[in-house]
């Protein structure tokens, strides 16, 4: 008896250690790896019930995402639950790079930026302090738990979101303009919204042939995600200016634009505004990756 109760202990161990291992299994990985068929009723309203799980966590950018596509558009899917990470979306957008020379570099490639904020109403400065003040100095204490502050942080979003009138597109050799109505006549569309838990939701669709791609024969093509965060000192502002480069300022010291080798990365920055150990430095200091995917066979 004594020894079945104790081989009955052990495979309980063991059957719990499998389901453990097989919970790490199914993590996310860092980079999207796989083709992607997009769902069959895509509808780009911010709202991302349709696509089902994420493909990848990226750590540097703390951002769930998808890519796929079907035979007429290219997609990304992304979302974000961090609070001060969504902050950082909103000061200066999410670009998405396309190469489809296969190479990581910006020089001939397509980017697109969603959300540009309103400079003139300057929302998304006032988002920020939101997020700094509600909770005290720089988050802490006076009387609000961080569920509420995401909460209004998130409420806040929202209303800076509702300001968002513009796109900004590089590389399409027949849009003319840098910068598009979200209600454009090419078929690139991006909305994105806060869920009722605060996260933050984007969708992109990008036409298969602004790219110059085809579904009926794919071909490898690399992409970038980036989060530019609000950048003082630049010479143009977060998400108007040029893709990479150098950016500094007296608030918050330099940040290398420079295109390392490697598949993920966090720039790094330093200056007066508190350096690393800062939390709130992250909302100055872009972050990046860049992958590779194939289109989805039609």
């Amino acid at each position: 008896m004594i020894l079945q109760r104790i081989c009955r202990k052990l495979l309980a161990a063991v059957l719990i250690l499998s389901a453990t291992t097989s919970g790490f299994a199914q993590k996310l990985s860092d980079i999207q790896t796989s083709p992607l068929t997009a769902p069959e009723k895509v509808k780009i309203d911010g709202k991302i019930g349709e696509w089902g799980s994420f493909q990848a966590f990226n750590k540097a950018t703390l951002l769930n995402y998808s890519i796929s596509n079907d035979d007429k558009n290219l997609y990304l899917v992304v979302k974000s639950t961090d609070a001060t990470n969504n902050t950082k979306i909103l000061m200066g957008g999410i670009s998405f790079l396309v190469n489809t020379d296969g190479k990581k570099k910006d020089k001939d490639a397509f980017v697109i930026t969603y959300p540009l904020m309103d400079r003139n109403t300057n929302r998304s400065d006032r988002t920020i302090r939101t997020d700094r003040t509600a909770g005290g100095s720089f988050g802490q204490g006076q009387g609000l738990s961080q569920k509420q502050r995401d909460s209004l942080v998130a409420a806040r979003g929202a209303q800076a979101l509702a300001s968002v009138k513009e796109i900004k597109v590089i590389g399409f050799k027949d849009i003319p303009d840098s910068l598009i109505s979200i209600y454009n006549e090419y078929g690139i569309k991006a909305a994105a919204s806060f869920d009722p838990s605060g996260a933050y939701q984007y969708e992109l669709a990008i036409p298969l042939a602004a790219l110059g791609l085809s579904a009926t024969s794919p071909k490898e093509f690399t992409y970038n995600i980036k989060l530019s965060g609000r950048q003082f000192g630049s010479r143009d502002e977060p998400g108007r200016g040029g893709f990479n480069g150098s950016s500094g300022g007296g608030f918050n010291g330099g940040s290398n634009g420079n295109r390392g080798g490697g598949e993920t990365r966090t720039r790094t920055s330093g200056g007066s505004f508190g350096g690393d150990s800062n939390p709130y430095m992250s909302l100055f200091t872009p972050t990046d990756f860049w992958g590779k995917y194939t289109l989805a066979k039609k």
